[in-house]
């Protein structure tokens, strides 16, 4: 194989892996929307969550300084409220059989 010869080969495979390379960037132009789309309701859960940062940090405060003085309380809550969760989930569970 020639000197030419081989670089004309190389040449034609940068121009293929190029050709490759602006058909991927327009494929990924043309998704980008879809996947916009697609994310939307998490973007939009995660500011919600952002924007009550500083009410869940007081709030975190004082469960803190309320469980220094009442420990026995705060546990109670908690096994209250896992409990609620639990039947919440029980409840939507047997709805969703039943619309089925």
């Amino acid at each position: 194989m020639n000197k030419q010869n081989k670089q004309a080969i190389l040449a034609r495979r940068k121009k293929l892996l190029l050709n490759k390379i602006q058909q991927q960037r327009s494929d990924l132009g043309q998704s980008t929307q879809t996947w916009l789309d697609v994310t939307e309701p998490y973007d939009k859960a995660w500011r919600i969550i952002i924007s009550l940062k500083p009410a869940l940090l007081v709030g975190a405060s004082f469960i803190s300084l309320y469980s220094i003085k009442h420990p026995k309380k705060i546990i109670r809550l908690g096994q209250r409220a896992i409990g609620a969760i639990g039947l919440i989930r029980t409840i939507q569970k047997s709805f969703k059989k039943t619309s089925d």
